[in-house]
């Protein structure tokens, strides 16, 4: 069983008894996007670089015994017709001018 076969409940289990980390779950997803996106193309907006910096800073609340919520450290994607407040919204055309998002959509808000 592979980490990509673990449920988000399965994460937490493991992140609360340190078995994984945020930090290494997110390297793994990261590393399975950038072997199957040059074939894929399914991701409009990716930046490993955010993702790592949300997982180190989940893995401290985990280690804190702080963490947000089940889902913390849990990686996912957000659909791009959903607001992400500093990311462009194409809302899945190329007819829109690309600015960034002022505010969350409430399910990225739900989500972070």
């Amino acid at each position: 069983m592979g980490l990509s076969d673990l449920s988000a409940q399965e994460l937490a289990a493991a992140y609360r008894s340190r078995e994984l980390s945020p930090v290494e779950v997110t390297q793994a997803v990261i590393a399975q996007v950038e072997r199957w996106e040059p074939h894929l193309q399914a991701t409009w907006l990716f930046r490993p670089e955010a993702a790592l910096e949300q997982a180190r800073a989940s893995e401290a609340r985990w280690q804190r015994g702080d963490a947000l919520g089940p889902l913390d450290g849990v990686p996912a994607t957000i659909k791009e017709n959903i607001a992400t407040r500093g990311d462009p919204m194409p809302a899945g055309t190329a007819a829109v001018d690309l600015k960034p998002a002022a505010a969350d959509a409430p399910p990225a808000a739900r989500l972070k």
